[in-house]
């Protein structure tokens, strides 16, 4: 793979996004709504004069009870927000991923790309991280904001649990991950349709398990941990390999432009 044409690649996508002011201020939104909500939800809690009844007691894991209830309940409260964050990578870049190749064929810039003396490989590499990278920057950026926000709002031991390395590998790798396996989902998807909301939807398959964790863990049935951070990004880490895999085979630059009348 050459590393200058790939480059090339990911400059010329990330200029053509930029032109599109949607697309940038809708990416922008999402994070910073997040960090609001989180930071607002603990501010209200500890200044609020209503306390935990023991309903909220019961769901709180037996690696929380030894500390003050509305910490744990905190802690127990941030993770579930955390995982919001990892929808970012994945929400946000597949709106870039469907426009560069589904727009490009509208707008007649995608015959001469594809007629350029550059592999598939290349090509969809080149692509797929230039719209991976500003949702991954987005979201590394949105959660140093939410760091410094927690450190002034947050007691001390629910923003340590908020910084734990559980929460820094996450945000470190499995950020990134996901956002390729969205971006190849969506080429997969681009590459065999011309309308982008479909590919755009593809997304859904792989927020509802997100979601649903997250709601395990809001509930007390699991804590995380640095093991099954790991376990979780190494089998993302396949699924992108597949997935990338499926979609050069599936990209069939010779017939694509046919295929889309």
């Amino acid at each position: 793979m050459n590393r200058a044409k790939v480059l090339a690649i990911i400059e010329k996508e990330i200029a053509d996004a930029r032109k599109n002011k949607m697309i940038v201020i809708s990416m922008a939104l999402l994070p910073t709504l997040l960090v609001v909500m989180v930071l607002g939800t603990a501010f209200f809690m500890l200044n609020s004069s209503a306390g935990l009844d023991e309903g909220d007691m019961g769901i709180i894991p037996p690696e929380l009870r030894d500390m003050e209830p509305m910490h744990a309940f905190l802690m127990m409260m941030n993770d579930q927000y955390l995982f919001y964050f990892l929808l970012i990578p994945m929400m946000m870049p597949v709106y870039i991923a469907a426009y560069s190749i589904i727009g490009e064929k509208e707008t007649k810039s995608l015959e001469p790309l594809l007629a350029a003396p550059i592999s598939t490989w290349e090509l969809l590499v080149g692509k797929s991280l230039a719209a991976a990278l500003p949702a991954v920057m987005l979201t590394w950026f949105s959660f140093i904001g939410l760091i410094i926000g927690g450190y002034f709002i947050m007691p001390q031991p629910v923003f340590l649990a908020m910084i734990r390395p559980v929460w820094i590998l996450g945000m470190a790798l499995l950020s990134p991950l996901l956002a390729l396996l969205s971006v190849f989902s969506g080429v997969i998807v681009s590459s065999r349709m011309n309308d982008p909301r479909a590919a755009q939807q593809v997304t859904g398959i792989f927020v509802v398990p997100i979601i649903a964790f997250s709601l395990v863990v809001l509930a007390g049935k699991v804590f995380l941990s640095v093991p099954m951070v790991l376990l979780a990004a190494a089998i993302v880490l396949v699924l992108d390999c597949l997935v990338l895999y499926f979609a050069v085979k599936l990209f069939q630059r010779e017939t694509i432009l046919t295929r889309w009348k």
